[in-house]
């Protein structure tokens, strides 16, 4: 009895190791240009450089579109549902998480991140 309880135990333990690496290898989201997010489709992370000129922010239909430039150079509309990030206007580049809409060619972004620059840098 004991045996087949040890068995039972290193298969369960294995089991739940296989679905933790398995959930986390799905929760990866590598950072990638534009051109990379179409050809992979589903979920992605672009960082880059906003044209603050082209921000908009549509409170009736609740959506904030900006312009996004990609390390490759590369630039595309982002359109997210919802308002911008409060800093949003003191940000030094933004990331993006979310997919192109191929119909329209616009990054749908379901999160935005943005990166400020540090109050302890030197000025």
């Amino acid at each position: 009895m004991n045996k087949k309880r040890l068995i039972l135990g290193v298969i369960i333990i294995a089991a739940f190791g296989v679905f933790g690496l398995t959930a986390f290898q799905h929760a990866l989201t590598p950072y990638v240009t534009f051109v990379e997010a179409a050809a992979k489709g589903g979920t992605a992370q672009v960082s880059g450089t906003v044209d603050k000129a082209t921000a908009r922010h549509d409170a009736a239909r609740g959506v904030f579109t900006f312009e996004l430039t990609d390390r490759s150079g590369t630039t595309m509309v982002v359109e997210y549902s919802g308002a911008p990030p409060a800093n949003f206007d003191d940000a030094e580049s933004v990331v993006a998480v979310g997919s192109i809409d191929g119909s329209s060619n616009v990054f749908r972004a379901k999160k935005l991140l943005v990166k400020c620059p540090s109050k302890y840098q030197a000025g």
